[in-house]
């Protein structure tokens, strides 16, 4: 797992964010979910994908389960602040939103159909939020 920091400018004119240090060249297709508040949406995992997370508006909470040791990382996504988290292959995700309205932009590094065949989840039931 890694962070991507960014940045953020703001002027008269409104506010840039940025993340210049995101290498996009592998990245296959993009999409956005707008999670009803309150709302734990996990566990989903890839044994090969690599995803990237983006908090495009509001805030999530984040967190990741290694699929062999089931070990447990957490991170705080927020539109404030310009970061992209890395979440490489062998790895669950699982995510909430914390405001209404919040947008999370996830970037994958393989299409669709090829995402379908290495898709592996657990339930809540197994693995607590």
């Amino acid at each position: 797992m890694s962070v991507i920091e960014g940045n953020l400018h703001r002027d008269e004119r409104g506010v840039v964010r940025f993340v210049n240090d995101f290498d996009m060249s592998r990245v296959v297709r993009m999409y956005c979910i707008e999670p009803n508040l309150g709302v734990v949406r996990a566990w989903q995992g890839h044994k090969k994908e690599t995803k990237w997370f983006f908090a495009a508006k509001g805030s999530f909470f984040v967190k990741t389960v290694e699929m062999d040791s089931l070990e447990k990382k957490e991170y705080l996504l927020k539109d404030t602040e310009s970061k992209v988290l890395e979440i490489p292959g062998g790895h669950y995700n699982g995510f909430e939103g914390l405001e209404e309205g919040s947008v999370l932009m996830i970037f994958s590094d393989v299409g669709l159909e090829e995402s379908k065949v290495d898709d592996f989840r657990q339930s809540l039931e197994n693995i607590n939020w």
